[in-house]
């Protein structure tokens, strides 16, 4: 019995949580065809027919309608092929029982709009939305249909939004509205007008003239039209002006950027016949890798910067991963934060090693200082890369480009709103091209290109490197080598230097420099296990963004009046 119930608990826990989305009725409503006769009392007898294409399994259809305010929808009826169907009825939501699976099916329904007619003193009119932006459904083909108490001539029709330009008046004064297609979450008021002695048994609404009002109404929407044809018409003679021209600005600046970076290479190639392997050290190691790596960093970054310090004598490793500060004079602003960060804040005694690491980010109150420290390091480098000169100050040349793109912004509006789509897309992606120029857009300096020049050759000739070559470079040459590859994590590099490690695995340097340390094998272990800890810590500290979402409510009709409606199934 607890089984079952178990069991029974599951399946309903699982139903809960299956998305509205995946339970919902495929269908489409391929025709609408709605006829409204006018009644001489003034309410309104309707007939609508609505045919459904079912895919998988249903209930039924839906059909909402919302009176205007005031008036009354009574007398609800529903039929497929003469035979009455269920009606479930909640407010303007209207549920008519007709299941089935994979069908067509065809559903009448037949109701009355109690005094649906304003009557007055010279005109009588019909005006309804039998849909508006409530409805969630397309309707493949929709036509309405209005039919005056009797024959007449004199009749004045028309319609909003979706129904706008859809009427034509046939014989006897019968107005039909070809809408066509109508998408989901339109508006489309119609409205009819008659002499209001065809209404002779209605009440009167008001003592006043109307004709005149509506004509009037009539005569400004179709002005309306007029005017915006003619600003569709302004609009794209301006797009076919624009768009090139800005598109040929885009060009121009591209060309130009590409044109004197190719000029500033070319230039040095020709000074510089030759170029040595190892660069020579014009910047710290640790700020060439931040230049040369899009000015980022990585747990990679931190470890060669550690191994840097190592390197120019300002630490010593020891044994067990462990490393002593011996020297915190002459150390570059950046190395100065490193050391505060690793030996003072997280380490102690001038050692730091990885035990003391993983101590210390066990406490989660360390994470966002760990955090805050590595940025304020960050910055550090930054300020010797900016004061290297090593890129071109071009603010003013990037904010007239900035500036330049925002004169798009005003024209991509008004050619979205005026149906002009391929100016509006072709203009936007002109602003964002311009845009993005101006924010990415850092020439380098000759200082900045002959860095980038040497350490580029650096990368694609030092994994070719002959061993006999390598073998006579100086331990400092081939630390920074090292270092490099390191730092910027390039595969090709670190697996050229552990071939040449393992090849030659000297106990005293073939080139002695009387350097701090002794470059060997074991450096390889060392960098794995400084990388490793350090993207661990990364990882330990590393703020997850997240992102809510919000729900949105629809309420009751947009159309005239406050009415509507529109069609759905179950």
């Amino acid at each position: 019995m607890k089984n079952k119930k178990m069991i029974s608990l599951l399946i309903v826990a699982l139903l809960l949580f299956i998305p509205s989305k995946v339970l919902a009725v495929e269908y489409e409503i391929t025709s609408v065809e709605i006829h409204a006769y006018l009644q001489a009392n003034g309410n309104v007898s309707v007939q609508e027919s609505h045919t459904y294409d079912f895919s998988g399994e249903f209930g039924g259809i839906i059909r909402e309608i919302i009176p205007k305010k005031g008036w009354e929808i009574f007398q609800l009826e529903a039929f497929e092929d003469n035979l009455p169907l269920l009606i479930e009825s909640n407010e303007t939501e209207h549920r008519i029982h007709r299941s089935g699976e994979d069908e067509t099916i065809k559903i009448d329904l037949f109701y009355e709009i109690k005094n649906g007619v304003d009557v007055y003193t010279d005109v009588a009119e019909f005006y309804w939305p039998f849909f508006d932006r409530s409805n969630d459904s397309t309707y493949g083909n929709l036509t309405i249909n209005v039919y005056p108490p009797e024959s007449t001539a004199n009749v004045i029709a028309f319609g909003y939004d979706e129904a706008f330009q859809k009427e034509t008046v046939l014989q006897g004064g019968h107005v039909q509205y070809n809408f066509g297609q109508v998408p989901s979450k339109r508006n489309g008021d119609i409205r009819v007008a008659y002499d209001a002695n065809l209404f002779g048994a209605a009440t009167i609404s008001s003592n006043q003239l109307m004709r005149t009002e509506i004509e009037e109404t009539k005569q400004q929407l179709l002005e309306k039209e007029a005017a915006a044809l003619e600003r569709k018409d302004s609009l794209s003679s301006i797009g076919t002006m624009i768009v090139p021209l800005f598109s040929f600005v885009l060009l121009f600046l591209l060309y130009r950027a590409w044109f004197e970076a190719k000029g500033k290479r070319s230039s040095l190639m020709r000074e510089v016949t030759t170029w040595e392997l190892i660069p020579k050290e014009t910047l710290s190691m640790l700020t060439t890798i931040f230049y040369m790596n899009y000015q980022q960093i990585h747990p990679e970054t931190v470890a060669a910067a550690l191994l840097d310090l190592v390197r120019k004598g300002y630490v010593k490793k020891l044994k067990d991963d462990r490393f002593r500060l011996v020297d915190r004079s002459e150390l570059l602003k950046h190395e100065t934060v490193l050391v505060e960060w690793l030996f003072d804040e997280i380490g102690n005694d001038n050692e730091f090693n990885f035990d003391d690491l993983s101590s210390y980010l066990k406490n989660k109150k360390n994470h966002q200082k760990y955090q805050r420290q590595k940025v304020k390091w960050q910055e550090a480098v930054r300020v010797e890369l900016k004061e290297a000169s090593l890129y071109e100050n071009k603010v003013k040349y990037r904010v007239i480009v900035g500036l330049l793109s925002m004169i798009l912004l005003p024209f991509i509006i008004l050619f979205a709103i005026h149906g002009l789509i391929f100016f509006a897309v072709s203009s936007g992606i002109l602003c964002i091209a311009l845009i993005l120029f101006a924010i990415c857009y850092n020439p380098k300096t000759w200082d900045g290109t002959k860095v980038t020049l040497q350490w580029r050759n650096f990368k694609q000739q030092f994994p070719n490197m002959q061993p006999s070559n390598w073998q006579v470079l100086s331990e400092d040459d081939k630390m920074r080598a090292f270092i490099y590859g390191l730092g910027m994590n390039e595969k090709s590099i670190k697996k050229k230097n552990e071939t040449l490690l393992n090849a030659f695995n000297p106990t005293i340097s073939a080139n002695p420099s009387g350097a701090a340390y002794s470059f060997d094998s074991t450096w390889l272990i060392i960098a794995a296990v400084t990388s490793s800890n350090f993207k661990r810590a990364d990882k330990t500290t590393g703020v997850v963004d997240s992102s809510s979402g919000g729900s949105s409510i629809s309420g009751g009709g947009s159309g005239a009046g406050g009415g509507g409606g529109g069609s759905g199934a179950f």
